[in-house]
């Protein structure tokens, strides 16, 4: 999107690998370009007649914390990104709106020549997951939505003090991602419901909600995705919160799992 905005060359591989092996078997960096904005992510690397899976993190949160899945998705290529201030990734002073964060995605998946793939949010990052499935419907084959509605949240600029206290398994946001980034995401934000468009998404869709005190998805709202994407799939892991997988990860993987196994390649 950052692109298409500026004219600019569209995303390239800047570095294919840094030669440092990460968590998560044989995984690598990867750099990508998107109009001057350096993107890491973890890439397995895999041959699969299965569909690639390109895994999104949460606000905070970043790839390595992700390398995990890298091994546990069966035989299918698995890249986690980080997307613009978080993990490995640039932290530029601005350009952290909804398309920006779309743009990012858009680079990882045309740079790393991902066909086609499957996205697999988390948090806030199902808002990026769904813009992209918005502006591309076409080139996904599926999304799964972990723990959020079908919105971008627009945030108060005083949410920005509440952000950097919070804590995401244990470590604060503001030791998770520069406070510069961590205040542009919030200032640039906008609110978008996404309800009205879910008609237009062209894909199998999973939204995953924990089941514990701290989800953000309640009963009302996964009616909500119901009535507004019939054709929608939902799955409750029972004892997890709004962190679906820290405290069981097999748990996740039995909710996730079935859905990519039922998406086949073209």
């Amino acid at each position: 999107m950052e692109s298409e905005r500026t004219g600019r060359t569209p995303a390239r591989v800047s570095a294919r690998d840094d030669g440092v092996r990460r968590p998560g078997g044989d995984a690598v960096s990867v750099f990508v370009d998107n109009d001057g904005v350096r993107l890491h992510a973890l890439d397995n690397g895999r041959v699969s007649d299965s569909p690639p899976v390109v895994v999104i993190p949460g606000m905070g949160e970043y790839a390595d914390e992700y390398a995990w899945m890298l091994d546990r998705l069966g035989d299918r290529r698995v890249v986690v990104a980080d997307l613009r201030g978080r993990g490995r990734s640039d932290a530029p002073h601005t350009g952290y709106a909804w398309e920006d964060h779309i743009g990012d995605l858009r680079a990882v998946a045309e740079a790393l020549e991902l066909e086609r793939p499957i996205l697999v949010a988390i948090s806030r990052g199902s808002s990026y997951a769904l813009g992209y499935a918005l502006r591309f419907p076409d080139r996904l084959s599926g999304l799964v939505v972990g723990d959020y509605s079908a919105r971008h949240v627009g945030l108060p600029a005083e949410y920005a003090e509440q952000q950097l206290r919070m804590k995401v398994r244990g470590v604060p946001v503001a030791e998770r991602m520069p406070e510069h980034a961590v205040r542009a995401v919030i200032a640039e934000s906008r609110e978008a419901p996404l309800w009205d468009r879910l008609v237009e998404l062209r894909c199998p869709v999973l939204v995953l909600r924990g089941g514990r005190r701290g989800r953000v998805l309640t009963d009302e709202l996964a009616e909500q995705w119901r009535t507004s994407l019939p054709s929608v799939e939902m799955a409750t892991i029972a004892g997890a919160g709004h962190d679906l997988w820290s405290r069981d990860p097999d748990a996740y993987l039995a909710a996730l799992l079935p859905f990519l196994d039922r998406i086949s390649p073209d």
